[in-house]
């Protein structure tokens, strides 16, 4: 995994963050998706690579998205600290809530030029 592109560490991170957020022990996420808890504990320490269909899984299950999984393996044309103030507004909201705020940034990215 050494030479790997994806960052599986960040990856199992962010996983990790998003399930305790969720309220849920390892056994109780592994559970929902349908994988052995050994399995989704070595997941989220980053040390087994977990299947894409397994990532869309997880990303499905526990509504995050995948470049923000994936974001650390990732070019970045937004600086770190701005990525993950940006993550820290999304991480705790509802789907319907996300395409509000979605909405919204795009309203205003393409009124920026009359706001300023």
């Amino acid at each position: 995994m050494a030479d790997s592109i994806v960052n599986y560490k960040s990856l199992g991170i962010r996983i990790q963050q998003r399930r305790q957020l969720l309220g849920l022990t390892q056994s109780e996420a592994a559970e929902k998706l349908n994988l052995s808890t050994s399995f989704f504990s070595r997941v989220e320490r980053g040390e087994k690579v977990a299947s894409l269909e397994t990532i869309i899984k997880i990303a499905n299950v526990f509504e995050l998205s995948l470049d923000y999984l994936f974001q650390d393996s990732m070019r970045k044309s937004i600086p770190d600290d701005l990525q993950i103030e940006l993550s820290q507004i999304f991480i705790d909201k509802s789907l319907k809530q996300t395409e509000r705020l979605i909405a919204w940034l795009k309203m205003l990215s393409e009124n920026i030029g009359r706001i300023s």
